[in-house]
C-alpha cells in the first residue's frame, strides 16, 4: 500500500513529559508539529513515573505562561533524610513558598495532554508503529509510521527524539557519530508501588541494612525504593520481605504491611550521549541522557532540554535563524554534566552511608560524615538546596 503523505514543521517522537512539553511550547509559538507515540493515550495517562518539577522548571513554565495551567498550587517541599532512624528535615524551597509549586510527572503528563490536545487541538497520534526516520544529508527529513489506516509519511524540517533510552530516534543515528559516556553504580533498586500514602515528608533513608526511600504517588499510594543486588529481581522480593526490609531500614517496627501493586527492578546508572543532534534530528530527555533517580533530576533535565530546543526551533522556523539549533548540544550539555555530578554524589553518598558490605566501613563513615556536614554547614546546605531547587 502506498504511504499517505503530509508535511509539517516539526515531528516529535514520544509523548512523555519531554515530547508533550515541547509540543505545547511550539504550539504556543505558532510552530506546526505532530507528535507520534507508540502507546495509547490511556496507558500514558496512568503510567506511574517518578519525579517532581523543581523551581527552575516552575520558572520555565511561568516564562511560557503555562505554570497556572500545568502545575499544582503552592506546596512546601521538604525531604526527611533518615540515618539509622534519626530524621533531619531538609527544606527545598523558601519559607515564603515562592518556589513551592510542584506536581508529579504523572500529573504533569495529564495536564499537558489536556492543555495540548483537549483544549489546544494539538496533533498527537497514539498507537502508531513501524516508526522510521529519514535524515539524509541535503534531503528534507521524513518520518514514516503505520497505524490502523495504513502507512504514512510526514515530510518535515526538523525531528525531535523524545522517545526514551530504547527508542528509535537515537538508534537511527549512524554508528560512530555519538559518544557514549556511562557509569554503572553496581547496585539496583527494587521499586514497589504500595497502597500506603506518605504521611509526612518524602523519605530518603539509610541504615546499616541499606538504602530505602518513600515517595508519593497520589493521595493513597506511594513508591518505596529498596537497594538490592544486581543479580536480584522482583521474584526475589515477596511482599513480606519488602515490608520487613522497609521496617528494618527505617528503624521503625510500627510500619504496617499494605497491598503491593507492582514491583520493578531498576539498575542504577548514569549515561550521556554527545552530541545531542545529528543533521536535522535532535535528542531530548532520556533519549540523550540518564541519571539515577536518587537526585530527582531526570524529568527536570528533560524540561531544560525542551525549553532550549523550543526557543531554537521557534527561531529557525519563524526567523530562519538556526544559531540556536546549531548550538543546542553545546548549550545543554554543561547543565547536564552539572546535574550528573550532583546525582552521582547524592547516589554514592546515600548508598555508601548505609550497608557497608560493598565499599567497607571506612567509606560508610566518610559518607555519614558528608551527611553530617550537609546538615551542619550553612554553606553546604545552601549549595545542596540550590541543586535541589534547580537554581545552580
Amino acid at each position: 500500500m502506498e504511504a499517505m503523505q503530509e508535511a509539517t514543521s516539526v515531528v516529535i517522537i514520544g509523548a512523555g513529559v519531554a515530547g508533550l512539553t515541547l509540543a505545547t511550547f511550539l504550539q504556543s509559538s505558532g510552530v506546526a508539529c505532530v507528535v507520534l507515540e507508540r502507546r495509547h493515550r490511556a496507558y500514558i495517562e496512568v503510567r506511574q513515573r517518578a519525579g517532581v518539577v523543581e523551581a527552575r522548571g516552575v520558572r520555565m513554565f511561568e516564562r511560557w505562561r503555562l505554570a497556572d495551567k500545568l502545575l499544582g498550587g503552592p506546596v512546601a517541599q521538604a525531604i526527611d533524610y533518615r540515618v539509622n532512624g534519626t530524621s533531619r528535615i531538609f527544606k527545598t524551597v523558601g519559607d515564603d513558598g515562592s518556589e513551592g509549586r510542584f506536581c508529579t510527572q504523572q500529573m504533569l503528563v495529564g495536564n499537558l495532554l489536556r492543555e495540548h490536545i483537549d483544549l489546544g487541538g494539538g496533533d498527537v497520534r497514539f498507537g502508531v508503529g513501524d516508526i522510521s526516520i529519514h535524515n539524509e544529508e541535503d534531503c528534507r527529513p521524513k518520518v514514516g509510521y503505520s497505524d490502523s489506516t495504513g502507512p504514512h509519511e510526514i515530510l518535515c524540517d526538523y525531528i525531535v527524539g523524545c522517545d526514551g533510552n530504547r527508542g528509535v530516534s537515537r538508534s537511527s543515528i549512524p554508528e560512530g557519530v555519538l559518544r557514549k559516556f556511562s557509569y554503572e553504580f553496581g547496585y539496583a533498586w527494587l521499586a514497589a508501588l504500595v497502597e500506603a500514602p506518605v504521611t509526612g515528608q518524602p523519605i530518603m533513608g539509610v541504615s546499616d541494612h541499606g538504602f530505602v526511600a518513600q515517595l508519593p504517588r497520589g493521595p493513597s499510594r506511594s513508591r518505596y525504593y529498596l537497594q538490592c543486588a544486581l543479580n536480584e529481581g522482583p521474584e526475589d522480593w515477596p511482599d513480606e520481605r519488602i515490608w520487613n526490609e522497609i521496617r528494618l531500614r527505617l528503624c521503625d517496627d510500627t510500619i504496617p504491611n499494605a497491598a503491593v501493586h507492582d514491583k520493578d527492578f531498576v539498575p542504577l546508572r548514569s549515561v550521556v550521549y554527545a552530541p545531542m543532534q545529528y543533521r536535522n534530528l535532535f535528542l531530548a530527555g532520556d533519549a540523550a541522557h540518564l541519571v539515577p533517580p536518587t537526585g530527582a533530576k531526570g524529568m527536570n533535565l528533560a524540561l531544560y532540554d525542551v525549553d532550549v530546543l523550543a526557543q531554537a526551533l521557534t527561531g529557525a522556523v519563524h526567523h530562519r535563524d538556526k544559531t540556536g539549533l546549531e548550538r543546542y548540544s553545546d548549550t545543554v550539555l554543561p547543565h547536564i554534566w552539572r546535574y550528573q555530578e550532583f546525582s552521582v554524589w547524592m547516589t554514592e553518598t546515600m548508598h555508601d552511608a548505609g550497608d557497608a558490605t560493598r565499599h567497607g566501613a571506612f567509606r560508610q563513615m566518610i559518607a555519614r560524615a558528608r551527611l553530617d556536614t550537609l546538615f551542619q554547614s550553612s554553606t553546604a546546605m545552601q549549595l545542596h538546596g540550590e541543586y535541589q531547587r534547580g537554581t545552580f
